[in-house]
């Protein structure tokens, strides 16, 4: 029999994945799921998805958000597996996330916490990569306080973060807060294989 995990955290991830499947199906993978019809012309239903990204780019000049395979030139080029992760799992897990919470509403199963533990690492993976990435861009094109506004409003937009001695503290913060959801579900996996070893131990001790 399933038994489900219905702590009042999942109100949290179901905010979570609110917000992250506009991000990641209308900002980040606009150029890879969508046709250019649906985006670039004015007037088409995604245009000011594709508005916004054009004044994220004109404004910080990322050039991780700018990558594309024709343009790469060798640069980044981990950035095409990370597109491909994030339309090939992170996205499903996103959908998945929205119905397990947002519409079954029965808590998470065993099953669930390993899939969003998975989630969760591999979101802080690729943020911390990125976040290191931008952080190390050329001091010649990003200036020190485009640099800190990437790495803390965009790659850690939940951070809160002194701007003094920002090189150490920034890693540490981001670090911590992006695992904040494997602990969670790692937590309950853990929770859930104690049990399981006490019921065990009870079984043998009759």
């Amino acid at each position: 029999m399933t038994t489900y995990n219905t702590s009042g955290r999942n109100t949290l991830w179901l905010v979570w994945f609110l917000t992250q499947l506009p991000i990641t199906a209308f900002a980040d993978l606009l150029e890879f799921l969508w046709p250019k019809w649906m985006y670039e012309p004015a007037g088409s239903p995604l245009h000011a998805a594709f508005r916004s990204k054009q004044w994220y780019i004109a404004s910080f000049n990322d050039p991780i958000v700018q990558w594309t395979p024709e343009t790469s030139a060798g640069h980044d080029s981990w950035m095409g597996l990370f597109l491909f992760l994030e339309a090939a799992f992170l996205l499903p897990a996103i959908l998945y996330g929205l119905y397990c919470f947002g519409i079954r509403r029965k808590g998470t199963s065993g099953e669930d916490e390993l899939l969003f533990f998975v989630y969760a690492l591999e979101v802080w993976f690729t943020t911390v990569v990125c976040a290191f990435d931008v952080w190390n861009l050329d001091s010649a094109v990003w200036s020190a306080e485009i640099k800190h506004t990437l790495v803390i409003q965009f790659y850690g937009p939940y951070l809160v973060l002194r701007k003094s001695n920002v090189r150490s503290r920034s890693a540490r913060t981001l670090t911590q807060e992006a695992a904040l959801g494997a602990i969670d579900m790692g937590s309950r996996i853990l929770y859930r294989i104690r049990t399981a070893d006490t019921l065990l131990e009870t079984k043998k001790a009759n």
